[in-house]
């Protein structure tokens, strides 16, 4: 099951996510995503991926058309993860080509505005 916490830090909303990521439950985080833009009008998301232990093709999927639909909101989003077999696959696949990627929520708020 699917978890995620909010943080606010700066203009930025942080999602933490944990346990599974997957085709079940992306209807938990695109619900969790549309609450925290309604709620705190964010200028900067912050996905933090680093306790995301299974990720599927679906919602990696769903995370590059959030980023696109973000920016075109402009609303900045970056990934974070730092190793692992999830990041080892969003690596592979290279993410980071069509999502800004850092290791962490600090290098995240450090990422220059749109």
């Amino acid at each position: 099951m699917l978890h995620v916490s909010t943080k606010v830090e700066q203009s930025a909303v942080v999602l933490e996510l944990s346990e599974r990521f997957d085709f079940h439950v992306v209807e938990h985080f695109l619900s969790a995503l549309e609450y925290t833009e309604v709620t705190h009008l964010p200028r900067h998301v912050i996905l933090a991926l680093n306790q995301v232990n299974v990720m599927d093709s679906m919602t990696i999927g769903r995370i590059v058309t959030t980023s696109q639909r973000l920016k075109q909101a402009s609303i900045r989003f970056a990934l974070t993860w730092q190793g692992g077999e999830v990041g080892s696959t969003l690596k592979a696949i290279h993410v980071e080509a069509m999502v800004p990627t850092v290791a962490t929520v600090e290098d995240a708020l450090a990422l220059p505005p749109w």
